[in-house]
């Protein structure tokens, strides 16, 4: 037959993405006479990958396409990759529509990018196609989102409510499986997702390996420390936090190496110290893939908690490597992991996967063994179900049977309103209202009433602190550091002969000393962080101290004795009296700064729900822009 591959990313090597597009055509080119549409910044790897493979075996034909040079600039901006794609699959569409057209192919195929949410060029074309293996429909569980990290949480949230859009019924992925012959699931998430649209898709993992130069299995099992590894990016979407906490929680000596880099390196690294995993987690930076193939062996088991991969290339290499996996039972790595070749730990709370992770860690710790049986079951597995050549020949059966189906066929279950319970009636209703459009007003609006309400509660907690706690703070605090100490009038008792006068001197101590009680005992009522009790502790105490060497003063002086009592006043009272004058100056401060960092709190919040509402508006325009170039 006269194939089509669609494979945006297609570089030997590359791993990821890149090797599966380069992967596919090269194993289609065994059947059929296959054509590869690709980009043209892939040539010259592609070109370099060909070189040694001709006259050895049916190579592909590729044609490389690319956009203008300011468009290939822009996907360089952050963020723009997508964009970038989006606009080639279109041009892309039309350049196939001219191939097509000078000689007509069989069938088309679509491979990269494998994300079930971009458009792809095979659709409409009159030949039969396949869409896939697809996936990315996996999300973070609320539950796991990384509250701790803006960053990752606002992708992860875009990313969520994207995927609710895109797999909502008369959306895109409805739309786009039922113009495609046959598609293909990557995980088994996305499998239960099309088939709860009513379509007939088949399972099959997107990525593989060249199973034929395996290395031979070690014959006993490892001993000391058990040596755990980590190879990908350092992002919390691998659940790099769950791998750090559970080596922490495992209660072994277990040593953890992460390989990669990413936006939560820095910190990964500051929750490991404060785990006090010290040398026992080890972040080793990106090696090549070539080194890391060469690093497999000095560790005994793989550790890879990521709570939404669609493939996972670490996790079939280090199985292909004879390590156990421990990994979580979600999206590819979850698919991977067969029976007896590692350990799946489900998808639950934070804590609860934390603990699963560490109980799994315990078990290879105490059963060395198990890592020998379970790493040569991984190795099989890969063997049996991720060899390139048997996933190639697969996928030629899948061939046949595309062209086999009738066009007017399409592996759909049953009937489009049918398949989503909604009749006739909300057929017609569709054709006058967008449900896309009514689903992001709502979501736009909701999103809006959120930050609204959100910023307007942490605005009342900043105000209710200030009222409740700073403000108080100030005043008795400064009422308080007005009457802490009365050194002059302690002198003025000593050199005081005249009792009436004494008297009087003794009732103004105890009136103002009753007054400063009064105010310290209000402070107290107001105090709600520890540093403030800290400080609060200390004034309480020195003052203490303070009163007892003026009541030992007074009663010298009273009896007599004024030599000692000028003494003691010069010896303990006045070092005393310095030390609580800074004890409250360090109160009051602290008040002063707590003003002024919950001012500037208030600011800081009024300026990021005047940039999310801004935000809101771009992404309202981006996003329609989207829509319109998906449909």
């Amino acid at each position: 037959m006269r194939v089509l591959i669609s494979a945006y990313a297609c570089e030997p090597g590359k791993g990821s993405e890149p090797e599966v597009g380069w992967q596919w055509a090269l194993q289609m080119a065994r059947f059929h006479e296959v054509t590869v549409l690709t980009r043209s910044n892939n040539q010259p790897a592609i070109e370099a990958g060909l070189a040694p493979l001709r006259g050895k075996q049916p190579l592909p034909t590729f044609i490389y396409h690319d956009e203008s040079r300011f468009l290939r600039r822009i996907k360089k901006w952050p963020g723009f990759t997508q964009l970038y794609y989006i606009i080639w699959q279109s041009s892309a569409r039309e350049l196939v529509v001219r191939l097509h057209k000078a000689c007509p192919f069989d069938l088309l195929h679509h491979v990269t990018f494998a994300g079930f949410r971009y458009p792809a060029a095979i659709w409409g074309h009159g030949v039969p196609c396949i869409w896939g293996p697809i996936g990315g429909i996996e999300s973070v569980p609320i539950q796991l989102l990384p509250l701790s990290h803006p960053i990752s949480l606002s992708i992860e949230i875009a990313r969520t409510v994207h995927n609710l859009i895109q797999a909502s019924p008369f959306q895109i992925l409805p739309q786009r499986a039922a113009a495609s012959t046959v598609v293909l699931a990557s995980t088994p998430e996305m499998h239960r997702v099309l088939q709860r649209h009513g379509f007939k898709a088949l399972l099959k993992p997107t990525i593989g390996l060249h199973v034929q130069n395996l290395p031979a299995l070690p014959a006993f099992a490892p001993k000391g420390a058990l040596k755990l590894l980590f190879v990908g990016k350092i992002i919390t979407l691998k659940g790099v936090d769950l791998a750090l906490r559970a080596a922490a929680a495992s209660g072994t000596d277990a040593t953890i190496t992460l390989l990669g880099d990413g936006n939560y390196l820095s910190a990964a690294r500051r929750l490991a110290a404060r785990l006090g995993l010290g040398d026992r987690a080890r972040f080793s930076g990106r090696p090549s893939r070539e080194e890391v193939l060469k690093l497999y062996p000095q560790f005994d088991a793989f550790i890879f908690p990521s709570v939404h991969d669609t493939g996972g290339y670490a996790v079939i290499e280090a199985m292909s490597r004879g390590l156990p996996v421990i990994c979580v039972d979600y999206g590819g790595p979850g698919l991977a992991v067969r029976e007896n070749c590692g350990s799946k730990i489900p998808l639950g709370s934070r804590s609860a996967m934390v603990q699963g992770l560490a109980k799994a860690i315990r078990f290879y710790d105490h059963d060395r063994n198990k890592i020998l049986e379970h790493g040569k079951a991984a190795q099989q597995t890969i063997i049996n179900e991720y060899d390139w050549n048997r996933k190639g020949e697969h996928m030629n059966q899948i061939y046949q049977q595309a062209m086999a189906m009738a066009p007017h066929r399409r592996p759909r279950l049953q009937a489009a309103g049918d398949a989503t319970g909604i009749g006739t009636t909300a057929n017609f209703l569709h054709r006058f209202f967008s449900l896309k459009g009514m689903t992001v007003t709502l979501l736009v609006l909701l999103l809006i009433g959120s930050i609204e309400f959100l910023s307007l509660s942490r605005l009342k907690s900043q105000a209710r602190e200030i009222v409740n706690d700073t403000l108080p703070g100030l005043s008795y605090a400064g009422s308080a550091n007005a009457y802490l100490s009365d050194a002059y009038r302690t002198l003025l008792f000593i050199y005081t002969d005249d009792n009436s006068q004494r008297a009087d001197i003794h009732n103004q101590m105890d009136s103002l000393a009753e007054r400063t009680s009064t105010f310290l005992n209000k402070y107290q009522a107001s105090i709600f962080s520890s540093d403030d009790r800290r400080n609060f502790d200390a004034v309480v105490s020195l003052r203490a101290d303070y009163l007892k060497t003026r009541s030992d003063i007074l009663a010298l002086a009273g009896s007599g004795h004024r030599d000692e009592a000028l003494s003691l006043f010069h010896h303990t009272l006045m070092p005393t009296q310095l030390k609580l004058k800074q004890a409250g100056e360090k109160l009051l401060t602290y008040n002063m700064n707590q003003g002024e960092q919950r001012g500037r709190a208030i600011m800081h919040i009024c300026t990021l729900t005047q940039i999310a509402v801004a935000f809101i508006g771009v992404f309202i325009f981006i996003f329609g822009f989207f829509v319109g170039l998906s449909r």
